[in-house]
Formats: structure tokens, sequence, C-alpha cells
């Protein structure tokens, strides 16, 4: 048995993360505890043939998995190259850390940290095959293609002009018609972003990109619907008279902020000052008023505004209209109830969490599946035709869950429940409610089907 002290348990029962030393580093042996106590946990609970975690398990993997999230962040530093968002790469990093949470064999005398790693890495060099091109360079051609590049641009320099294919095949040695035909296939397979270098530091994917085509940072003239125009220039009245002649200035009139200085007669810092703060109030401003706009129609509406789920009257419309199909097919029904602890409790970070949970289920189901919001902080997933591998789906759905808000900066914890049809409850309510009771759901958030829904027998 391996001992685990008082403040671990408090730890563990709280959710916080784990205590860290005077000297304002970790606590590596209270880590190194925790990850034996989840292992032999995890250990019990496979013997005794419980496929899920139990929810000390998971707050514990929690705490865990924020440990390392500066290890997560450091390996997805190297893939940054491949031209994938940084936040991409860090949450397929943290799928990789809870695999190797769940494999992770303490006996074996290897420091979990270097385990991890090349899980964390792995995770995250599949994720990028899987995103790859459509359509590979072979090695010899790409080689081929970067001395083309060199010698086109050396020649370049020395002639005054763009050299002719005849005159790179004689510095190469190479027939025109090879040199032309590389150059023809450039267009294939160079899809990659042109902000994205190649390995040896060749730029020539820049020319690729039609200059006339790329758009300036500055709006040269701001062509937006009137009715955008009209909530713009409310949001815009909303500022002081100074920040509004200096947005008119450099919006509108195109002018630099040195010019817009010297007009003002203040500071160039001082109208970088105003330009930078002027700009965050507007998208506070604007970000509010949609708020407002989604809150007031999101009682005639069916999808959720935050999440771009189902609501959650909507969903328990279609659990009905599912279990009535799983009897008359014969089928087992799956209910997922999830409810996500540490997220923002309002304003508009909140928005934008809701808004990444939301993408990132409907991103990770199948179409048949339906999923929605549930309470306050709870989601509800219906899974057709799916039985007890649904438990499978749900473990899933909180691994990626996790991994997509530590990745953006908002690490949060996802308790789950399960309920089948019809082995366990037979009315959509009472489906909910034993899947609700597994999450441990606040009572007090608990919405209830305005009905018991209907009996099948």
């Amino acid at each position: 048995m391996i001992a685990v002290t008082q403040a671990e348990k408090e730890s563990v029962a709280t959710g916080a993360p784990p205590r860290r030393e005077a000297t304002g580093r970790p606590d590596e042996e209270q880590i190194a505890r925790l990850l034996n106590e989840y292992v032999r946990r995890r250990d019990r609970c496979q013997a005794k043939g419980r496929s899920r975690d139990t929810l000390s398990l998971i707050e514990i993997k929690s705490q865990i998995a924020h440990h390392y999230t500066s290890l997560v962040e450091s390996v997805a530093r190297r893939f940054l190259a491949s031209g994938e968002p940084q936040e991409d790469l860090v949450q397929e990093g943290f799928l990789g850390l809870l695999s190797a949470l769940e494999n992770y064999d303490s006996g074996k005398g290897v420091k979990f940290s270097t385990y991890a790693t090349h899980f964390i890495a792995g995770a995250i060099r599949h994720c990028l095959r899987d995103r790859g091109k459509i359509i590979k360079e072979p090695a010899w051609l790409q080689e081929l293609s970067h001395k083309i590049n060199r010698t086109q641009d050396a020649l370049h320099q020395s002639l005054g002009r763009t050299p002719h294919p005849g005159e790179i095949a004689r510095v190469l040695n190479l027939t025109e018609e090879s040199v032309e035909e590389v150059l023809a296939t450039r267009q294939v397979f160079q899809v990659a972003s042109f902000a994205t270098a190649s390995d040896d530091g060749d730029e020539s994917m820049v020319g690729l990109v039609d200059p006339e085509k790329i758009r300036s940072d500055r709006h040269v003239t701001l062509q937006l619907p009137i009715e955008d125009r009209i909530v713009l220039d409310a949001a815009a009245g909303k500022l002081k008279a100074l920040e509004q002649n200096v947005l008119h200035e450099f919006f509108y009139k195109d002018l630099s902020q040195t010019e817009i200085a010297r007009k003002m007669g203040i500071s160039c810092n001082y109208v970088s000052h105003i330009l930078k703060n002027s700009t965050q109030k507007l998208r506070r401003i604007l970000g509010e008023a949609e708020i407002r706009d989604r809150n007031r129609s999101a009682e005639t509406s069916i999808i959720d505004p935050a999440s771009g789920l189902f609501t959650a009257g909507h969903i328990l419309a279609r659990l009905d209209e599912e279990i009535s199909r799983s009897a008359r097919s014969g089928q087992v029904l799956a209910v997922v109830v999830m409810l996500l602890e540490g997220i923002p409790a309002a304003g508009i970070r909140r928005e934008e969490v809701w808004n990444l949970c939301g993408s990132t289920v409907r991103e990770s189901i199948r179409r048949v599946d339906i999923a929605g919001r549930y309470g306050h902080d709870g989601l509800v997933v219906i899974l057709p035709q799916t039985g007890a591998a649904g438990m499978v789906v749900a473990e899933r759905l909180l691994d990626i869950l996790m991994s997509a808000g530590a990745a953006h900066h908002t690490p949060f914890t996802v308790r789950i429940g399960f309920a089948m049809y019809p082995e366990q409850c037979r009315t959509g309510r009472d489906l909910i409610a034993l899947a609700a009771n597994e999450a441990n759901f606040p009572e007090e958030n608990l919405p209830v089907p305005a009905s018991a829904g209907p009996v099948v027998k």
C-alpha cells in the first residue's frame, strides 16, 4: 500500500494543483507519490473489470497533467516549424501525456517525464502526418528543386535578370527539359504555408505567393455592410473623443503613427498607446454586444450560442426520440453526462472556453451522435447503437476536453457519468438522472425534461 499524506488527500479532494516548495519549484516527491497512487488505483480498477475512472482517479490525472504542462509545451515547441498553431500542437501533446499516464508502470524504474516525452512527441508527429500534404514530394525531387532554386538566385544576382532554364541547366549539368519539368512541379508540391521556410532555410516558396493578393494589415478602405457599419459606429461612439480621432486618422485616412503624432501634437508612444487601448475597448464593447444578442435569441433557438451545441431542452427531446428508435430496432443506447469544473464563471472568457469545448466535442463524435449543453457547466452526449462501448468514447472525450483546456491555458476537470438503455433505465429522464448522479452533478443545476418521457415496454 502506498502511503498518501494528508496534504495530498486534501489536494485530491479539492482538485487543487500539487503543492509547491518554498523555492517555487514543484514538489517532485509529492508528484511521484501521486503518480504511484494513480497507477495503483488504475490497476485496481482494471483488475475489477471496471473500464471507467472513479472521481478521485480523474482528479489525480488532472493534477498530474497540470504539473507537466511545461514539459508538453517544451516538446510542442520543437514542432513549430511545421506551421501548425502552437495551441493545436500542445493539445495533441496533452493527449500523448494522458496516453503515457494510462500505460506508465512505476515499477520499471523509468522517470515518468522521460517516459511521457516519447508519447508526447509521438502524438504530435502522428497528428502532423495526418495533416500532411495530400501529395508527397519525393526526397530526390525536393533536393533537386532546392539546387535549382539556389542556382536560379545566384544567376539572377550575377546576370541582373531572371535566368532561362537552359542557363540553369548548364550550371547544374542537367538537360533543359529536366529543369523545366522541375520548375513545373512546384505548383503541385509546394502547398505548404508561404510563411514556413524549408529545412535548409530556402525561402523560395515565398515567390509562389502573388504580392498583389496579399492585403495590407491596415485598412485602406472600410467596405462593410451598412448594418456592420452602424454597429461599429455605435461602439466607437462610446470611446473618448481623442481615441475616436486617432482611430479615424489611422484606419480611415491611412496616416502613420508619426504623422498622427505630428498632426495632433502628441508623442508617437502616446499614439501607439491610444491605438492599442482603443482597439481593445472596441473588441470588448462589440463582444459584450454580441453576447447580449446571443442571449436574446437563445430562448427561441435550439442551438446554444456559446458552444454551438444543442440546448438542454432540445437535447432532452432528441433523447426521447432516440429511445423510441432504439426500442423499435432493438439497439442499445448510451448516454454520457459530463460536468466541467474550473471554467470561468462569467464574461467573455467563459464564452470563449465554451466555444472551444463545443467545437472540440463536435469534431470528436460521429455524425449520428448528438451533443448538447446541460445545466450551467454540463454536457450531454447521446450515442445511438453504441452500448457499453460508449464508455470508451466517454473516456476519450474526457481526455480530449482536458487537453484542449490545458492547451488554451484554461485547465479544468471533467467528471463523467454513463447510462444505457434499456439495461439500466427505460426513460430519458431516468437515463439523464443516473448519468448525472455518477458525474456528481450538483442537484441545483440539474435541468430535467418537462415530462418524464416515454416509458418503453
